[in-house]
Protein backbone atom coordinates (compact mmCIF):
# COMPACT_ATOMS: atom_id res chain seq x y z
CA UNK A 1 0.00 0.00 0.00
CA UNK A 2 1.16 3.49 -0.80
CA UNK A 3 -0.21 6.71 0.59
CA UNK A 4 0.25 10.02 -1.13
CA UNK A 5 2.67 12.45 0.45
CA UNK A 6 0.93 15.06 2.54
CA UNK A 7 1.55 18.40 0.87
CA UNK A 8 -0.98 20.42 2.82
CA UNK A 9 0.37 23.74 4.02
CA UNK A 10 -1.17 26.70 5.71
CA UNK A 11 -2.61 29.07 3.08
CA UNK A 12 -1.44 26.74 0.30
CA UNK A 13 -2.50 28.00 -3.13
CA UNK A 14 -3.90 24.95 -4.99
CA UNK A 15 -4.48 26.61 -8.37
CA UNK A 16 -0.95 26.28 -9.86
CA UNK A 17 -0.91 22.53 -9.17
CA UNK A 18 -4.48 22.10 -10.44
CA UNK A 19 -3.55 24.04 -13.56
CA UNK A 20 -0.56 21.81 -14.26
CA UNK A 21 -2.61 18.63 -13.81
CA UNK A 22 -5.33 20.10 -16.01
CA UNK A 23 -2.85 21.02 -18.75
CA UNK A 24 -1.18 17.61 -18.72
CA UNK A 25 -4.50 15.75 -18.87
CA UNK A 26 -5.78 17.94 -21.71
CA UNK A 27 -2.64 17.28 -23.76
CA UNK A 28 -2.64 13.53 -23.06
CA UNK A 29 -6.32 12.98 -23.87
CA UNK A 30 -6.30 15.49 -26.72
CA UNK A 31 -3.91 13.35 -28.76
CA UNK A 32 -6.73 10.85 -29.25
CA UNK A 33 -9.92 12.91 -28.87
CA UNK A 34 -9.06 15.87 -31.12
CA UNK A 35 -8.37 13.79 -34.26
CA UNK A 36 -11.73 12.03 -33.78
CA UNK A 37 -13.49 15.39 -33.47
CA UNK A 38 -11.73 16.54 -36.65
CA UNK A 39 -12.94 13.42 -38.50
CA UNK A 40 -16.53 14.11 -37.39
CA UNK A 41 -16.34 17.72 -38.65
CA UNK A 42 -14.84 16.67 -41.99
CA UNK A 43 -17.49 13.99 -42.51
CA UNK A 44 -20.23 16.47 -41.60
CA UNK A 45 -18.86 19.05 -44.05
CA UNK A 46 -18.72 16.44 -46.82
CA UNK A 47 -22.35 15.54 -46.15
CA UNK A 48 -23.39 19.19 -46.11
CA UNK A 49 -21.57 20.11 -49.35
CA UNK A 50 -21.92 16.99 -51.50
CA UNK A 51 -24.70 14.79 -50.13
CA UNK A 52 -27.45 17.08 -48.85
CA UNK A 53 -29.46 18.81 -51.57
CA UNK A 54 -30.99 22.29 -51.42
CA UNK A 55 -34.05 20.86 -49.65
CA UNK A 56 -31.76 19.30 -47.01
CA UNK A 57 -32.66 15.80 -48.12
CA UNK A 58 -30.56 12.74 -49.02
CA UNK A 59 -31.57 10.78 -52.11
CA UNK A 60 -30.63 7.13 -51.65
CA UNK A 61 -31.60 5.86 -55.11
CA UNK A 62 -28.98 3.78 -56.90
CA UNK A 63 -25.54 2.64 -55.81
CA UNK A 64 -24.18 6.15 -55.32
CA UNK A 65 -27.28 7.13 -53.35
CA UNK A 66 -26.88 4.10 -51.11
CA UNK A 67 -23.26 5.05 -50.45
CA UNK A 68 -24.39 8.56 -49.49
CA UNK A 69 -27.02 7.18 -47.12
CA UNK A 70 -24.43 4.89 -45.52
CA UNK A 71 -22.07 7.85 -44.97
CA UNK A 72 -24.86 9.79 -43.27
CA UNK A 73 -25.67 6.84 -41.00
CA UNK A 74 -21.99 6.37 -40.12
CA UNK A 75 -21.72 10.05 -39.22
CA UNK A 76 -24.63 9.87 -36.80
CA UNK A 77 -23.21 6.65 -35.32
CA UNK A 78 -19.95 8.54 -34.83
CA UNK A 79 -21.79 11.03 -32.59
CA UNK A 80 -22.57 8.23 -30.12
CA UNK A 81 -19.20 6.54 -30.53
CA UNK A 82 -17.36 9.79 -29.78
CA UNK A 83 -19.18 10.19 -26.46
CA UNK A 84 -18.36 6.61 -25.46
CA UNK A 85 -14.76 7.01 -26.59
CA UNK A 86 -14.41 10.27 -24.63
CA UNK A 87 -15.60 8.58 -21.43
CA UNK A 88 -13.36 5.57 -22.12
CA UNK A 89 -10.27 7.73 -22.64
CA UNK A 90 -11.00 9.71 -19.47
CA UNK A 91 -11.32 6.47 -17.49
CA UNK A 92 -8.12 4.99 -18.94
CA UNK A 93 -6.21 8.21 -18.29
CA UNK A 94 -7.24 8.11 -14.64
CA UNK A 95 -6.36 4.44 -14.27
CA UNK A 96 -2.95 4.92 -15.86
CA UNK A 97 -1.99 8.21 -14.18
CA UNK A 98 -3.38 7.56 -10.69
CA UNK A 99 -3.38 3.78 -10.32
CA UNK A 100 -0.92 2.52 -12.93
CA UNK A 101 2.60 3.15 -14.18
CA UNK A 102 2.43 6.95 -14.25
CA UNK A 103 1.22 7.00 -10.64
CA UNK A 104 4.71 6.14 -9.36
CA UNK A 105 5.89 9.51 -10.67
CA UNK A 106 2.71 11.45 -9.92
CA UNK A 107 2.71 10.39 -6.27
CA UNK A 108 6.15 11.92 -5.75
CA UNK A 109 5.07 15.33 -7.00
CA UNK A 110 4.18 18.09 -4.48
CA UNK A 111 0.51 17.81 -5.45
CA UNK A 112 -2.30 16.77 -3.12
CA UNK A 113 -4.96 14.19 -3.94
CA UNK A 114 -7.55 16.95 -4.15
CA UNK A 115 -5.44 18.90 -6.64
CA UNK A 116 -4.94 15.80 -8.77
CA UNK A 117 -8.67 15.13 -8.82
CA UNK A 118 -9.75 18.71 -9.43
CA UNK A 119 -7.33 19.03 -12.33
CA UNK A 120 -8.93 15.95 -13.88
CA UNK A 121 -12.47 17.13 -13.12
CA UNK A 122 -11.81 20.41 -14.94
CA UNK A 123 -10.30 18.58 -17.91
CA UNK A 124 -13.31 16.23 -18.02
CA UNK A 125 -15.69 19.18 -17.99
CA UNK A 126 -13.82 20.86 -20.84
CA UNK A 127 -14.00 17.68 -22.93
CA UNK A 128 -17.72 17.43 -22.22
CA UNK A 129 -18.28 21.03 -23.33
CA UNK A 130 -16.05 20.42 -26.35
CA UNK A 131 -18.18 17.43 -27.34
CA UNK A 132 -21.31 19.60 -27.19
CA UNK A 133 -19.72 22.40 -29.25
CA UNK A 134 -18.34 19.97 -31.85
CA UNK A 135 -21.77 18.34 -32.13
CA UNK A 136 -23.38 21.73 -32.81
CA UNK A 137 -20.71 22.62 -35.38
CA UNK A 138 -21.17 19.24 -37.02
CA UNK A 139 -24.91 19.83 -37.28
CA UNK A 140 -24.28 23.29 -38.75
CA UNK A 141 -21.96 21.80 -41.38
CA UNK A 142 -24.52 19.16 -42.33
CA UNK A 143 -27.13 21.90 -42.84
CA UNK A 144 -24.72 24.28 -44.57
CA UNK A 145 -26.90 24.56 -47.70
CA UNK A 146 -29.76 25.79 -45.54
CA UNK A 147 -27.83 28.72 -44.07
CA UNK A 148 -29.53 31.06 -46.54
CA UNK A 149 -32.83 30.37 -44.79
CA UNK A 150 -31.52 31.44 -41.38
CA UNK A 151 -33.32 34.85 -41.35
CA UNK A 152 -36.64 33.09 -41.93
CA UNK A 153 -35.79 30.44 -39.32
CA UNK A 154 -34.86 33.08 -36.73
CA UNK A 155 -38.10 34.94 -37.44
CA UNK A 156 -40.20 31.81 -36.88
CA UNK A 157 -38.11 30.90 -33.85
CA UNK A 158 -38.80 34.28 -32.30
CA UNK A 159 -42.54 33.66 -32.58
CA UNK A 160 -42.21 30.19 -31.07
CA UNK A 161 -40.12 31.53 -28.18
CA UNK A 162 -42.71 34.24 -27.46
CA UNK A 163 -45.55 31.70 -27.44
CA UNK A 164 -43.53 29.34 -25.24
CA UNK A 165 -42.84 32.07 -22.69
CA UNK A 166 -46.50 33.02 -22.53
CA UNK A 167 -47.53 29.40 -21.98
CA UNK A 168 -44.82 28.43 -19.46
CA UNK A 169 -43.75 31.66 -17.78
CA UNK A 170 -40.10 31.38 -18.77
CA UNK A 171 -38.13 31.40 -22.01
CA UNK A 172 -36.87 28.56 -24.16
CA UNK A 173 -33.32 29.80 -23.50
CA UNK A 174 -33.85 29.21 -19.78
CA UNK A 175 -34.99 25.66 -20.53
CA UNK A 176 -31.99 25.02 -22.79
CA UNK A 177 -29.58 26.33 -20.14
CA UNK A 178 -31.24 24.16 -17.48
CA UNK A 179 -30.98 21.09 -19.72
CA UNK A 180 -27.31 21.85 -20.47
CA UNK A 181 -26.65 22.18 -16.73
CA UNK A 182 -28.36 18.84 -16.11
CA UNK A 183 -26.45 17.24 -18.98
CA UNK A 184 -23.10 18.41 -17.61
CA UNK A 185 -24.07 17.14 -14.14
CA UNK A 186 -24.90 13.68 -15.52
CA UNK A 187 -21.72 13.62 -17.60
CA UNK A 188 -19.55 14.52 -14.59
CA UNK A 189 -21.37 11.91 -12.51
CA UNK A 190 -20.40 9.26 -15.05
CA UNK A 191 -16.75 10.39 -15.05
CA UNK A 192 -16.45 10.59 -11.26
CA UNK A 193 -18.26 7.27 -10.81
CA UNK A 194 -15.70 5.64 -13.13
CA UNK A 195 -12.90 7.09 -10.97
CA UNK A 196 -14.49 5.73 -7.81
CA UNK A 197 -15.17 2.33 -9.33
CA UNK A 198 -11.58 1.96 -10.56
CA UNK A 199 -10.22 3.08 -7.18
CA UNK A 200 -12.29 0.52 -5.28
CA UNK A 201 -11.56 -2.39 -7.63
CA UNK A 202 -7.86 -1.54 -7.56
CA UNK A 203 -7.79 -2.47 -3.87
CA UNK A 204 -8.31 -6.14 -4.70
CA UNK A 205 -6.24 -8.49 -6.82
CA UNK A 206 -8.92 -10.85 -8.18
CA UNK A 207 -12.46 -10.73 -9.63
CA UNK A 208 -12.27 -7.01 -10.40
CA UNK A 209 -14.85 -7.28 -13.16
CA UNK A 210 -17.34 -8.92 -10.81
CA UNK A 211 -16.72 -6.27 -8.16
CA UNK A 212 -17.21 -3.52 -10.75
CA UNK A 213 -20.56 -5.03 -11.73
CA UNK A 214 -21.60 -5.25 -8.07
CA UNK A 215 -20.59 -1.63 -7.43
CA UNK A 216 -22.60 -0.51 -10.45
CA UNK A 217 -25.64 -2.58 -9.44
CA UNK A 218 -25.65 -1.33 -5.84
CA UNK A 219 -25.06 2.28 -6.89
CA UNK A 220 -27.80 2.10 -9.54
CA UNK A 221 -30.33 0.65 -7.10
CA UNK A 222 -29.56 3.32 -4.50
CA UNK A 223 -29.57 6.05 -7.15
CA UNK A 224 -32.95 5.13 -8.61
CA UNK A 225 -34.65 4.43 -5.28
CA UNK A 226 -33.50 7.69 -3.72
CA UNK A 227 -34.55 9.55 -6.86
CA UNK A 228 -38.03 8.05 -6.58
CA UNK A 229 -38.11 8.93 -2.88
CA UNK A 230 -37.09 12.56 -3.40
CA UNK A 231 -38.99 13.31 -6.61
CA UNK A 232 -41.76 10.71 -6.77
CA UNK A 233 -44.52 11.74 -9.14
CA UNK A 234 -44.36 15.43 -8.24
CA UNK A 235 -44.15 16.61 -11.85
CA UNK A 236 -46.11 13.83 -13.52
CA UNK A 237 -49.25 15.89 -14.22
CA UNK A 238 -47.54 19.20 -14.93
CA UNK A 239 -48.55 20.66 -18.33
CA UNK A 240 -45.62 23.08 -18.70
CA UNK A 241 -41.95 22.28 -19.22
CA UNK A 242 -40.68 21.02 -15.81
CA UNK A 243 -37.66 23.32 -15.55
CA UNK A 244 -37.72 23.06 -11.75
CA UNK A 245 -37.45 19.30 -11.97
CA UNK A 246 -34.53 19.56 -14.42
CA UNK A 247 -32.59 21.84 -12.06
CA UNK A 248 -33.39 19.69 -9.01
CA UNK A 249 -32.31 16.57 -10.90
CA UNK A 250 -29.03 18.29 -11.81
CA UNK A 251 -28.30 19.06 -8.14
CA UNK A 252 -29.27 15.49 -7.25
CA UNK A 253 -26.56 14.23 -9.62
CA UNK A 254 -24.08 16.75 -8.22
CA UNK A 255 -24.68 15.36 -4.72
CA UNK A 256 -23.97 11.85 -5.97
CA UNK A 257 -20.82 13.11 -7.68
CA UNK A 258 -19.68 14.61 -4.38
CA UNK A 259 -20.22 11.27 -2.59
CA UNK A 260 -18.26 9.34 -5.23
CA UNK A 261 -15.51 11.98 -5.18
CA UNK A 262 -15.16 11.70 -1.38
CA UNK A 263 -14.88 7.89 -1.61
CA UNK A 264 -12.23 8.23 -4.32
CA UNK A 265 -10.28 10.77 -2.32
CA UNK A 266 -10.34 8.64 0.85
CA UNK A 267 -9.04 5.60 -1.05
CA UNK A 268 -6.25 7.58 -2.71
CA UNK A 269 -5.25 9.13 0.61
CA UNK A 270 -5.50 6.07 2.83
CA UNK A 271 -5.38 2.86 0.84
CA UNK A 272 -3.74 3.52 -2.50
CA UNK A 273 -2.58 0.27 -4.12
CA UNK A 274 -0.50 0.88 -7.25
CA UNK A 275 -0.40 -1.76 -9.97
Amino acid sequence: MLTMENTNKKFRNPFPAIGKVFKYEMISAGRIILPLYAILLVMSLIIGLFIMDKNLEVHSIGLFGTAKAILVVLTFILYVVLFVVTISIIEKRYKKSMLGDEAYLNMTLPVTVGEHLWGRYLADMVWGLAYGIISLLSGAFILIKGWGQLPKVFSELGKVMAEFKMANGYSIISCILAMCFAGIAIYMLICIFSYMCNSVTNLVEKKRTLISILIFAVSFILYTNLAHLFFGNTFEDVDVFPITFVIMFAFYNICWSAVFSIITRVILNKSLNLE
